[in-house]
């Protein structure tokens, strides 16, 4: 076997549940599937102009479907899936992720979406927060965040949190007829912004 004098970065998993100041992020189970499902609903005309799954997802029975995924992969340590729960409230605001461990390269990428009503009020940021602490506690060198060149909510939320903006992937995505461009925003451990 070729010795490349790579060490190998061991496998490892985010707690089921991490309280912050605002929100309380809890493993996404099938227990939160009516929840999830109305909140994308009741945001669905929002959500779909970036998230482009949104008109996929029906009914429960769609968002269940899609949660067996989440649970297959957090059990293999690839991705790791959480409900945003206000604090306060206990109302769901959020979900969102880890959607890519890329564990030969020590990077991980962001994906997230919130209700409606829920925007402005940080949980977003918190959770960008939150999820940098742990994975770059765990040895991940560098955090990803791309969304659509339109979207400026998430682009603002990336640099908000010491995200540098690296560049346009042109024509990444394909989406309603046409090829959208990505912007790119990436952290890496122990870089001071």
């Amino acid at each position: 076997m070729l010795d490349l004098g790579i060490k190998k970065f061991e496998r490892f998993r985010l707690p089921e549940e991490i309280i912050g100041e605002k929100i309380v992020l809890k493993r996404r189970a099938h227990e939160h599937d009516t929840a999830l499902f109305a909140l994308i609903d009741g945001s669905r005309e929002i959500l779909r102009e970036f998230l482009f799954w949104v008109d996929d997802t029906q009914s429960v029975e769609d968002v269940k479907k899609v949660t067996d995924i989440f649970a297959k992969n957090w059990d293999e340590c690839n991705s790791f899936e959480y409900v945003f729960l206000d604090r306060q409230s206990g109302k769901m605001v959020g979900a969102g992720g880890i959607h890519t461990v890329c564990y030969m390269n020590r990077m991980a990428e962001y994906g997230y979406y919130l209700d409606k009503d829920a925007r402005g009020n940080g949980y977003a940021s918190e959770f960008v927060q939150l999820m940098e602490k742990e994975l770059f506690a765990r040895g991940i060198h560098r955090l990803v965040i791309e969304c659509d060149e339109k979207n400026a909510a998430s682009a603002a939320v990336a640099q908000r949190n010491g995200f540098l903006f690296e560049g346009v992937l042109r024509d990444a995505k394909y989406a309603y007829g046409t090829y959208r461009n990505e912007m790119v925003f990436a952290k890496i451990n122990g870089e001071d912004r």
